[in-house]
């Protein structure tokens, strides 16, 4: 009896959380991905008292109301041994890992050119997603819907780029002259963007000098910009009223560019926050007054990585912290290397990336010593260093030998052969590189690499959600609701428990 009572309950579950097809058929008309660059885990908690009232389906609020009305993920994870803002992006766009999609860093050496590049920089078009190997959400939608529109914007080119893939109709970002982007998109920016230009150099930087400029983008005058832009964009390119889909995506940089500069605690990321959410609030209400209602959108939010306190903040809380210095760390380095295999011409390490070190391949040709054996030599030097919890080389990585389990998945889904250091240093919590930033995030642990996620639309359950989640599940949960094949290293879950 009780067996059979079991089996009903099980079946009754099942097939209460099951569609209808005439349910399913009911797709969006408009995705909207909000994307906050540097959002910490415990910012909604942080400034929860703060945030708008979250108003109604007539008059919507910021935070409150997506929180109100979507289904929210307080811990979505980024599993990850190096939390930073182009992989963070290129995950939530592709549902793919940095190993796979071959994006692992914001910048890494690369041996053909022998410098290091940026991870959309291109040398024909200058700015382009050509590093991004898979397809992006918005790339798939444009197979089986050519005429759905994609536009995606942040201050910071990188940002804008993974949101929009490689066949986005829009993508800007800002420099010296406004808004622009690159001939890879097209080679004249639209009316409604020069017009945007126009109204932000003659209202609020009229004779100021580029550092000046430079400067307004850590307030959240450059969080209203991008707003601004995102609506005008929903205005002229007028998204979600066809029978196709569209994707409006738009990443609020200057949160991430404040906290590197002040702090994740300061009052100048605070005011972000609450720019931020008043702005959220002006772009829900320009869709609902556009579409009617937001019946037909799904709005997703989040971040691309997190943030550690301060060092001093650190200090004063009692934890261990400090930075470590790649200048002091290069010295020990060369004195261990000399005295063990001679003194090159040249230097040993060619160049360094958030904690990746590349050797010199003149320096080993010189020596007439293996790349193995000299990583070896630095992996040892470095797990001496104060600071540093461990350190791994390319050898390492290819004959699987496991540093700890804590790093295990997140170095096997960001380490990326051929871009990647030939040594990986791996920092203890609460340190941190040298540098002009006052904090930086570059590690897996939980301040990095959690986020808040909350997907809201008349499709998703409301409600605060306690199963695990990570980036990666983004992708091919829009991609069901939008009943369109995942992007191709898609290597995420459809979270059926928020869908109705």
């Amino acid at each position: 009896m009780k067996i059979s009572y079991f089996f009903l309950i099980l079946i009754i579950s099942s097939l209460s959380s099951a569609a209808s097809f005439d349910q399913y058929k009911k797709r969006p008309k408009l995705i909207v991905m909000i994307v906050v660059d540097q959002l910490r885990a415990d910012t909604f908690t942080r400034f929860e008292k703060k945030w708008k009232p979250k108003g109604t389906s007539d008059q919507p609020g910021g935070y409150q109301y997506l929180l109100s009305f979507g289904a929210y993920y307080p811990l979505a994870e980024y599993k990850l041994m190096a939390a930073m803002t182009c992989p963070g992006h290129a995950m939530i766009a592709t549902g793919a890992y940095p190993s796979t999609m071959g994006i692992p860093m914001n910048a890494w050496f690369e041996s053909e050119s022998s410098r290091v590049v940026g991870c959309v920089e291109d040398s024909k078009f200058k700015v382009s997603p050509h590093r991004l190997k898979t397809s992006t959400l918005a790339d798939e939608l444009k197979v089986i819907s050519p005429q759905s529109k994609i536009v995606s914007m942040a201050i910071k080119d990188r940002s804008a780029v993974m949101l929009g893939g490689h066949k986005a109709d829009h993508v800007y970002w800002f420099g010296d002259a406004g808004w622009q982007t690159s001939d890879y998109y097209t080679k004249e920016l639209p009316k409604w963007v020069q017009s945007e230009n126009k109204k932000i150099f003659e209202n609020e930087l009229k004779n100021k000098t580029k550092i000046e400029i430079k400067d307004s983008l850590y307030t959240p005058s450059a969080v209203k910009w991008s707003t601004d832009l995102a609506i005008q964009a929903l205005k002229e390119e007028k998204l979600g009223l066809d029978s196709s889909a569209d994707i409006l995506s738009i990443s609020y940089s200057s949160h991430d560019m404040a906290g590197h500069k002040f702090g994740s605690f300061s009052k100048e990321v605070e005011a972000l926050s609450l720019a931020e959410d008043q702005e959220i609030s002006k772009l829900l209400a320009a869709i609902k007054n556009q579409m009617g209602s937001l019946s037909e959108v799904i709005v997703v939010l989040t971040g691309d990585h997190g943030i550690p306190q301060t060092v001093e903040q650190a200090v004063s809380n009692k934890l261990d912290s400090g930075r470590i210095d790649n200048l002091v760390f290069y010295k020990s380095v060369a004195e261990r290397l000399n005295k063990k295999f001679g003194k090159p011409d040249s230097e040993w390490i060619k160049a360094t990336v958030s904690f990746n070190f590349y050797l010199n391949p003149d320096a080993l040709k010189q020596r007439k010593i293996s790349a193995a054996l000299v990583a070896e030599e630095i992996k040892l030097e470095a797990k001496k260093m104060k600071g540093v919890f461990d350190a791994f080389t390319k050898d390492d990585f290819q004959n699987n030998f496991v540093i700890h389990p804590y790093f295990k998945s997140g170095i096997v889904n960001q380490y990326t052969m051929g871009l990647s250091g030939d040594i990986v240093i791996i920092p203890e919590p609460f340190y941190m590189n040298t540098g002009e930033n006052i904090v930086n995030h570059l590690t897996g642990y939980s301040y990095d690499k959690f986020v808040p996620f909350i997907i809201m639309g008349s499709q998703i359950k409301s409600g605060v959600r306690s199963e695990a989640m990570e980036i990666v599940d983004i992708a091919p949960t829009l991609s069901f609701l939008l009943g369109q094949v995942p992007p191709a290293k898609s290597a995420g879950r459809v979270l059926t428990e928020a869908l109705k």
